[in-house]
């Protein structure tokens, strides 16, 4: 029984592909059409079939390796432009309750009361402390030298939760700095951003000497001032002025577009109109905050 039963698979098998033969013609090929790197169509010979010759071309995965790359790129820019809408349309900044003009006036007069030694006694105590203890809203940000005698918080005579305050040598900046002034700006609601230098900087000078190849003696010191150069790469051939006033100026004058530059949260913020970045250079002796 087994073996009439193999013997009917076999004679079955053997039509099918006979049949299969009868109908499939010697020159019945699908059509194929090519397509080669530039984009050109082109179509198979019609001729081709299993009996003849063929010329075949092998594609090696590096030659798809460029446009894959590329495609993968345009989808991940567009991916992260997409992030970026979103994650801007989901939390819009909302402005602090002191404008950048009336900012900067509390600023000016708290250095005029410096530079005569009186100083407010409000804004230190403990029902300050308490009431800053569950959040701040400073008014301004001050981005100025770690020298230790240019000290915002005294030179401004501001208070506890008044001025949020950034300090780096020759206000060099990274993404440190620039991450804090945009938390500020968009978390906190500060209104005004000063960029403020000062007469006589050390790191100014120090930036200024490594013009003319002079190492400073680290890495890290090395790459502080390799921050300052190019804004200062206008001075190499010249003589420093006093007290490096001018190049402390151009210093200033480049954080502070390079803040634009780096930052769309402050970029955008300025776009607004609720922002203001302005300049200032601190003067050591007087204690006078001279503004641009």
């Amino acid at each position: 029984m087994l073996k009439v039963f193999t013997m009917s698979l076999a004679i079955m098998s053997m039509a099918a592909c006979s049949t299969f033969q009868t109908q499939r013609a010697p020159n019945q090929e699908t059509k194929v059409v090519l397509k080669d790197q530039q984009g050109a169509k082109k179509e198979a010979p019609e001729q081709a079939t299993s009996n003849g010759p063929k010329e075949i071309t092998r594609v090696s995965p590096e030659d798809t390796a460029p446009n894959t790359q590329a495609k993968e790129m345009k989808e991940a820019v567009a991916a992260a432009a997409q992030h970026i809408q979103s994650t801007h349309d989901q939390h819009p900044r909302e402005a602090g309750p002191v404008p950048a003009d009336k900012a900067m006036g509390w600023l000016k007069n708290g250095n005029a009361r410096f530079t005569k030694g009186f100083f407010r006694n409000d804004g230190a105590k403990a029902q300050d402390r308490h009431r800053l203890a569950t959040g701040q809203k400073p008014h301004s940000v001050i981005l100025s030298c770690s020298d230790s005698r240019v000290p915002p918080e005294v030179v401004f005579d501001q208070k506890l939760g008044e001025i949020f305050v950034i300090r780096t040598a020759g206000q060099a900046l990274d993404n440190n700095v620039v991450g804090s002034i945009e938390y500020a700006v968009s978390h906190l609601g500060s209104n005004l951003i000063v960029v403020m230098g000062h007469e006589s900087c050390g790191a100014v000078k120090a930036a200024l000497s490594s013009l003319q190849g002079a190492d400073m003696g680290s890495p890290a010191l090395n790459a502080l001032v390799a921050d300052l150069k190019p804004r200062l790469q206008q001075y190499a051939s010249t003589t420093p002025s006093e007290n490096v006033a001018h190049e402390s100026w151009s210093n200033v004058d480049g954080v502070a577009k390079e803040l634009i530059e780096r930052s769309a949260i402050i970029r955008d913020a300025v776009a607004s109109g609720d922002v203001k970045i302005v300049k200032a250079m601190y003067h050591l002796e007087s204690g006078n905050v001279e503004w641009r």
